[in-house]
């Protein structure tokens, strides 16, 4: 099956979703390792030169928040440790000096190497400003500006050595001393490089949407992907809306012909505010029914204890010598199996999430002997219902009203040889029995997320149908 679909994602919705996916970095250690610009600093004496600049950087970083504006995501750091390494801090210059009455240039080097700086404990902080964007393929987020200070007096600078014209160590040596009391000086210069690998650092948290992504389904024999073929961005509400398609696998399916569903022409406006919503046709419940109870490419294997009725009966012999005598013969305890299968394809209408459905079930019993399970009863169930379809928070709820049944029996012959049972069986009071466990009642079960990209999935918040008869999915991260 070949489905269209339309998922609309609000501009505050997107934002939402690169703060969930930013949530990881708040798990583990933010590092960097960054080579810097060489600088040249200008001093009274002479123009000092910095060259092989790196700085390591280490920190959790707290969760991220969103800027008053709403608009901006903001990441800090907490526990930031930071180390500078510079290959060589250098003095190469020309001088004009009066000796003897007489003015002379002269060539004045000296250069310090392997120097090194490690910041003190709790004593910088780290910081990180970007803008949710969306792309054509993902949504991201753009670094608008990057932060890194520190108080006066806050590094700690190892030994190394001087080489040069003699006093002029100690420029150099002063030098590196004011990157510990003047964080401005320092970063300033170096902004455009840091923020350039932040960025680079950063990508990797990106939503990449363009991949083709594989749903959780409940059968084996039942695959299910999404894929997105277009996006475009609404001019005035600024959401992002991806259009593109379901398929669904049916691997035990007879007919192989692929079932193309399409969205209504008549477009809808949907007023979801932060919520994302995802339309799929009207038909897609009901087809998807069709296709996975065709005839004879579904079995389901239940165990008597999943069946409410049917351990009532297994746990009172009074119930069992008037109802069903040959369950005598086996202890309270016994599990019995039942295969559940169709040799004709359901007839369903309605639309929507309410449905009227007639299935010819089948049913293979099977008893649990010492040589394994052996063949004991067969059922044919013509069964109609009337189904309705919920969804709340992630939690689908299937309800059957005016639930019709009946009940045809057939002893399998090799049991019946071999083991002499009582065929004594009252259909109707175990069809009642059926029915009752299934009329009026309303089962629940989760739903699988949606995945829309690596470490993001989506929880179905509500179904309804629109009035163009596409059905709008609410999603939430």
């Amino acid at each position: 099956m070949d489905s269209e679909f339309e998922l609309q994602l609000p501009r505050q919705f997107q934002q939402s979703l690169i703060e969930k996916k930013w949530n990881s970095l708040s798990t583990q250690e933010f590092q960097g390792n960054w080579k810097l610009s060489d600088q040249i600093i200008q001093t009274s004496q002479a123009p000092v030169n910095f060259k092989g600049i790196t700085i390591a950087v280490k920190s959790n970083l707290k969760k991220p928040s969103l800027a008053d504006s709403k608009a901006l995501l903001q990441l800090s750091s907490q526990d930031l440790s930071a180390e500078i390494q510079i290959a060589e801090v250098s003095v190469d210059t020309i001088i004009e000096k009066e000796v003897g009455g007489m003015i002379g240039k002269f060539r004045i080097q000296a250069k310090c190497e392997n120097v090194g700086l490690k910041l003190k404990s709790g004593q910088g902080k780290f910081g990180i400003i970007l803008k949710p964007n969306v792309g054509s393929t993902a949504v991201g987020g753009e670094v608008q500006d990057v932060s890194l200070s520190w108080s006066p007096g806050s590094w700690e600078v190892g030994d190394f050595t001087c080489t040069g014209a003699e006093g002029f160590d100690v420029v150099l040596r002063d030098e590196v001393q004011k990157i510990s009391n003047d964080s401005d000086s320092f970063v300033n210069p170096q902004k455009s490089t840091i923020k350039e690998q932040v960025a680079k650092y950063l990508s990797s948290y990106e939503l990449d949407l363009s991949l083709p992504r594989q749903l959780v389904t409940a059968r084996n024999d039942i695959s299910m992907s999404m894929s997105i073929d277009s996006y475009t961005e609404d001019e005035n509400t600024k959401a992002m809306v991806a259009r593109g398609h379901i398929f669904v696998t049916f691997k035990n399916s007879k007919t192989g012909n692929a079932k193309v569903l399409t969205l209504s022409k008549t477009a809808v406006i949907l007023n979801q505010g932060a919520e994302a919503g995802l339309m799929v046709p009207g038909e897609f419940a009901k087809e998807l029914l069709n296709e996975a109870y065709a005839a004879d490419s579904w079995v389901h294997t239940l165990s008597s204890s999943q069946l409410p009725g049917f351990s009532t009966i297994m746990n009172s012999r009074f119930a069992q010598m008037f109802i069903w005598p040959e369950l005598m013969d086996y202890s309270k305890s016994a599990k019995f199996r039942f295969d559940l299968y169709s040799n004709k394809d359901p007839q369903i209408s309605g639309s929507g999430m309410s449905y009227n459905v007639k299935l010819n079930l089948i049913s293979r019993m099977q008893a649990p002997k010492s040589s394994g399970y052996v063949n004991f009863m067969y059922f044919t169930m013509p069964f109609s219902t009337k189904l309705d379809l919920a969804v709340d928070n992630g939690v689908m709820s299937a309800s059957f009203k005016n639930t019709a049944l009946t009940l045809n029996y057939q002893w399998d012959p090799t049991y019946v040889k071999n083991y002499s049972p009582s065929q004594r069986f009252s259909a109707s009071t175990i069809r009642d029995r059926v029915v009752g466990s299934i009329s009026g009642k309303t089962n629940k079960f989760n739903l699988p997320t949606l995945p829309l990209a690596e470490g993001i999935s989506l929880k179905v918040k509500s179904v309804k149908s629109l009035s163009n008869d596409d059905l709008l999915l609410r999603l939430n991260p």
